[in-house]
């Protein structure tokens, strides 16, 4: 029997697969870092981490309003799952350290040949040196 392999999700499945993929690899990398780092949600450090990562793994250039993916939302998202619950306060002045890191430009984008460098030292760690 066929794995169906060759059939790709479209449109609105297409969107909240990618969210859903971004979601479970930042929760993964933020939750391997150690619990007094992340135990403070105003922590703008572990922010702008969130942030930038986000910012490298969604493009949405060149993508119809209804494709694109709110990176704000999805921030916001990452943090209620780190933090069990947030009231609409605590999101409101997650959404102004956003803005702030926005406009002093502290979220970075990668250039691709740096995260395909750091990738392949990161897997010759993982592999070869473990």
């Amino acid at each position: 029997m066929s794995s169906f392999s060759y059939i790709r999700p479209q449109n609105q499945l297409w969107k909240l697969q990618k969210i859903s993929k971004v979601h479970q690899r930042i929760l993964e990398r933020i939750t391997s870092l150690p619990q007094e780092i992340r135990k403070d949600k105003f922590n703008m450090e572990l922010l702008k981490m969130i942030v930038c990562m986000i910012e490298n793994s969604v493009d949405n250039t060149g993508k119809k309003d209804k494709m694109r993916i709110d990176k704000r939302g999805l921030a916001v998202q990452v943090l209620n799952s780190l933090f069990d619950s947030l009231s609409p306060q605590d999101i409101n002045t997650i959404i102004a350290n956003i803005e702030y890191l926005h406009d002093n430009n502290h979220i970075i984008k990668y250039h691709w040949s740096k995260v395909i460098l750091s990738s392949c030292a990161d897997w010759f760690k993982k592999k070869v040196l473990l």
